[in-house]
């Protein structure tokens, strides 16, 4: 199966099967991406972040008043 097959199909997986090939992706590329980043984008998909904008505009919620 040739890469762009394999992206035409990844659309078609259920939300728990992308997140299987997320993780699998993750234990075969453990040594080319930092860890920092592969922290970043599960805290992402496990929808802890923030919209740029309300960092940009918002106070935080532990900011003095």
């Amino acid at each position: 199966m040739s890469v762009a097959e394999i992206l035409k199909e990844l659309p078609k997986l259920s939300a728990q099967d992308r997140a299987i090939v997320w993780d699998k992706l993750g234990e075969i590329t453990v040594g080319e991406v930092p860890e920092s980043f592969r922290k970043g984008m599960k805290d992402i998909a496990e929808g802890r972040h923030v919209a740029m904008e309300a960092t940009l505009r918002e106070e935080p919620p532990s900011a003095e008043r």
